[in-house]
């Protein structure tokens, strides 16, 4: 507190009450007489400040060193001593200045004491809050360090199931369309490492733009084509305010992924998947067609969306009905995120 830009002025505040206290109340002494009014102002500002000074120099001189007992302890200890030291010296410097009654005699000098041990006393009470208040902002910001680290973690580990998950994935149908038509397995190859790049590009990015997202989904309706031809069909509905907010990476992949693995479709009865946006939900929606035998799955798809929406103070809401199956995400918007948030999410698309 005493090494504070505006300490001095606290220092000088307090001086001028204890004069005001003094001089109106009467209830306390510098000396065994009174004393004029201009010469008792200056004498109290003057050891008031000196009080000041002797522990901003302690403070200064202890500072960074290790102490076996707390600072605060050891600054009050010496500080002490000082203004045992400060008393003496002031009592004989206004006995050489004022001389008279006061001289330096034991009276004054413990009158003086009195004083100068009172003001050092409410400066390191003043100290001691500040101290424990820095401190416990000190921890606070740790505090919040470690759990946004912590969510950081967890989100990072959420994200690295989407590559193994997504890539495994395409490795069988891959090698079936080798052996069919070495072409269009090339073709299939080439969209795929597009859209894996783009998967590992944003793997540590919560949320990127809807226009972003809307790119990648349809390279991965190229994918599907190429593998299901007509058999799948996709209608995109969003209206324009939607493309500037934010949705976390490869979730629409994820979801359309996951409409593929449960249902059955062929050319003759095709299964229509709608996206549509209203500028504050997203919505994936299906008829239903359930397959007899679904194949493996993972159990990551829906839960993985849902735990990293939850990082973001939000959730997604699942109707899974008899004749339907509906999926509503929320859109973030840019201006409800947190200044680190922000600038993170700006990084990553620029």
């Amino acid at each position: 507190m005493f090494s504070h830009r505006y300490s001095h002025w606290f220092a000088g505040i307090l001086g001028s009450y204890s004069f005001l206290n003094i001089y109106f109340l009467d209830g306390d002494r510098l000396f065994a007489v009174a004393i004029e009014p201009f010469a008792l102002f200056i004498l109290i500002l003057a050891l008031t400040f000196s009080v000041w000074g002797l522990n901003r120099l302690i403070e200064k001189r202890i500072a960074g060193h290790d102490l076996s007992t707390h600072p605060l302890i050891f600054q009050f200890g010496i500080s002490v001593i000082g203004v045992l030291v400060l008393s003496f010296i002031s009592s004989h410097a206004t006995g050489l200045i004022l001389s008279g009654p006061y001289s330096f005699t034991w009276q004054n000098f413990l009158l003086t004491t009195a004083f100068t041990s009172r003001i050092n006393l409410f400066l390191n009470c003043i100290n001691a809050i500040y101290f424990f208040n820095q401190k416990l902002h000190e921890k606070a910001f740790e505090s919040e360090k470690l759990k946004t680290l912590t969510i950081e973690a967890k989100l990072e580990s959420v994200n690295s199931q989407l590559n193994p998950h997504f890539f495994f994935n395409n490795l069988s149908t891959l090698s079936v369309l080798i052996h069919q038509d070495i072409h269009l397995a090339d073709q299939y190859l080439q969209k795929l490492s597009e859209i894996y790049r783009y998967i590992l590009k944003n793997k540590g990015n919560e949320l990127i733009s809807l226009a972003e997202e809307i790119d990648f989904l349809k390279k991965y309706l190229e994918l599907l084509t190429i593998r299901f031809e007509d058999s799948l069909r996709f209608s995109l509905d969003l209206k324009n305010p939607s493309f500037e907010k934010l949705i976390p990476p490869a979730v629409l992949q994820l979801l359309v992924e996951n409409v593929v693995k449960h249902n059955f479709f062929t050319k003759k009865k095709p299964l229509e998947v709608s996206i549509t946006s209203d500028g504050f939900f997203l919505k994936i929606h299906n008829k239903k067609q359930p397959k007899t035998v679904v194949d493996f799955s993972s159990g990551i798809g829906l839960q993985n969306i849902s735990d990293r929406y939850r990082f973001l103070n939000s959730s997604i809401r699942i109707e899974d009905e008899p004749g339907h199956f509906l999926v509503e995400l929320p859109l973030i918007d840019d201006k409800t995120l947190t200044s680190s948030r922000r600038r993170a999410t700006s990084t990553s698309t620029n």
